[in-house]
């Protein structure tokens, strides 16, 4: 038989069973000055502000379907569906004149962004098979970005362009099965998109910082809907991969120039949930979705005014499908 703990040790034991788990530390950005300065802490401040909008952006960016307005596809070679979408959802500008005297980013502006789309579907192949049709679609997406809208949010200037709009383009496939009748259409869909780099704040026009970054994302998605009369309904859910190179610039009162520069690596995953209602008629149809980006715990070395970095985020959207 074992001798009894000493007290002092059972008392021990007893105080680890109750204390809390430790939370995930918030990860200092590598490059930037010491946080006792204030030039460090605008620093971690803007790289902060890059984790926050990167989630953001990627849904403005994706949204919910890839072809919203459906879960099927339409398979026959030669056919065609295009789709223009308009996508928004809240979103709290930090303020990029936070100059390091205060623990917590101001918020700047809080507004709803829009974002147009135009999607298009290309029928591939389309089978009969016991359980239903089955059909493949190249997808193909290009959003729409105005360039120079205001000195503090900007669009590289060697972005892609089509009469003054940046272009960020993306392709995917979606493999779709319409079930016998009174059943449903099934698909997966997966689409790879990029965007050029955004800029917010103007260092040259004399902001404490500018931060930048592009964005990569891979959207898959599996959709289930059905159409009754000229009603159609489409929900889904599927998981959204983001990546950006960040760039931050600050004023740093420890170099000559009196700014440096730091590099930014951005990754992070997101949960997506959708639902579309449309009408049809013939050929085109109107619709409107509805989604949540489910939030993801993300630890930052930096509080923000209004903006929770691991919250969930509402969205939406409008718009038509032509098909022919």
């Amino acid at each position: 038989m074992r001798p009894p703990l000493p007290r002092s040790a059972a008392l021990v034991l007893a105080l680890l069973a109750v204390m809390p788990a430790p939370r995930l530390a918030a990860q200092a950005t590598a490059g930037c000055p010491a946080d006792t300065l204030a030039s460090g802490r605008v620093c971690q401040a803007a790289s902060d502000a890059l984790t926050i909008f990167l989630p953001i952006e990627g849904l403005l960016v994706s949204g919910g379907n890839p072809l919203p307005g459906s879960a099927g596809g339409i398979g026959k070679l030669g056919h065609v569906r295009l789709v223009g979408r308009v996508g928004f959802t809240k979103v709290t500008i930090p303020d990029v004149g936070y100059d390091g005297s205060r623990d917590t980013v101001a918020a700047d502006k809080r507004l709803t962004v829009p974002v147009p789309r135009l999607d298009a579907a290309f029928g591939l192949f389309s089978k009969t098979l016991p359980l239903g049709t089955a059909t493949v679609d190249f997808l193909a997406s290009a959003v729409l970005i105005p360039t120079g809208t205001t000195t503090r949010i900007a669009i590289d200037k060697n972005a892609r362009q089509l009469g003054g709009l940046a272009l960020g383009l993306g392709f995917g496939m979606r493999a779709a099965l319409a079930m016998a009748k009174n059943m449903p259409t099934v698909s997966l869909n997966v689409m790879k998109r990029d965007i050029p780099r955004v800029r917010f704040g103007n260092r040259a026009g004399g902001d404490p910082m500018q931060l930048s970054t592009s964005l990569s994302a891979i959207n898959a998605r599996l959709m289930v809907g059905g159409k009754k009369g000229p009603v159609t309904l489409a929900a889904g859910a599927g998981m959204d991969l983001f990546k950006g190179d960040g760039l931050v610039t600050f004023a740093d009162s420890t170099t000559a120039s009196g700014d440096s520069t730091v590099a930014v690596s951005l990754s992070t995953s997101r949960i997506v949930t959708a639902l579309n209602l449309g009408l049809t008629a013939g050929p085109l149809s109107l619709w409107a979705e509805g989604g949540l980006q489910v939030g993801k715990k993300t630890p930052l070395a930096t509080p923000f005014e209004l903006n929770d970095p691991s919250g969930s985020r509402f969205f939406g959207g409008v718009g038509f499908g032509l098909q022919f």
